[in-house]
C-alpha cells in the first residue's frame, strides 16, 4: 500500500512540473561572447546563404525573419546593406512518443478495471538565432528557444512569433 501511495505522488509531481513546463510555451537559453561590447553593433543584415539551407518551408521562412526584422527594430537596430551584424538562424525538430500504462490498483467485487495503455506524441522545436560580427565574421551571440510545435496551429504567425520574441529577449546581453 506505501508503494502505490509513493506512484500516486509521484505521478502528482510529474504532473505538476509538466503543467508548469507546458504553461511556459517556449525555454530560451543563450550564449555571447563576454569580450564583446553589444552597443557597437547598430545595423543587421539576414545572412541569405544559411538562411536558405534551413530545411523549412519557405512560408515559416518568411514568418521567421519577418518576426526576427520586427524584434530586432524594436531593439533600436536598423536593417542595413552595410551592417555591424549578420543575423542567421537554423532550425531543428524532434517527435517526442509518451506512453502512459494504466493498472488496476485495489479489487472491488463488483467490476474488474484492465490494464490499459494510450500514447501520444508531440513534435518538439528548437530555433538557434546567431548573430555574426561582420567584420571578423565570428559568432558573438546565439539564442535558442525549444517549444512544442503544432503544424495545424490556426495561426502560425503567432506562434512562429512567440519563439522568436522569446528568445529576442535576451538579447543584447546585459551585465549581471
Amino acid at each position: 500500500m506505501e508503494i502505490i501511495k509513493k506512484l500516486y505522488s509521484q505521478k502528482i509531481i510529474l504532473f505538476t512540473l509538466a503543467l508548469i513546463i507546458k504553461s511556459c510555451g517556449v525555454y530560451v537559453q543563450f550564449d555571447y561572447d563576454s569580450d564583446v561590447n553589444f552597443k557597437n553593433y547598430n545595423s543587421y543584415s539576414f545572412y541569405e546563404p544559411d538562411i536558405e539551407k534551413v530545411e523549412i518551408s519557405d512560408l515559416d521562412k518568411k514568418r521567421i525573419l519577418k518576426s526576427l526584422d520586427i524584434g530586432l527594430k524594436s531593439k533600436g537596430l536598423k536593417r542595413s546593406n552595410d551592417p555591424d551584424i549578420l543575423v542567421t538562424f537554423e532550425t531543428h525538430s524532434i517527435e517526442r512518443v509518451y506512453m502512459n500504462n494504466y493498472f488496476s490498483y485495489g479489487w472491488n467485487p463488483f467490476f474488474y478495471r484492465y490494464p490499459y495503455s494510450s500514447a501520444y506524441s508531440s513534435v518538439q522545436g528548437t530555433l538557434y538565432i546567431n548573430f555574426i560580427d561582420s567584420k571578423n565574421q565570428q559568432l558573438v551571440w546565439q539564442g535558442k528557444g525549444v517549444g512544442v510545435l503544432n503544424e495545424y496551429s490556426k495561426d502560425r504567425d503567432k506562434m512562429i512569433g512567440n519563439f522568436v520574441e522569446r528568445i529576442l529577449e535576451k538579447f543584447p546581453p546585459t551585465a549581471d
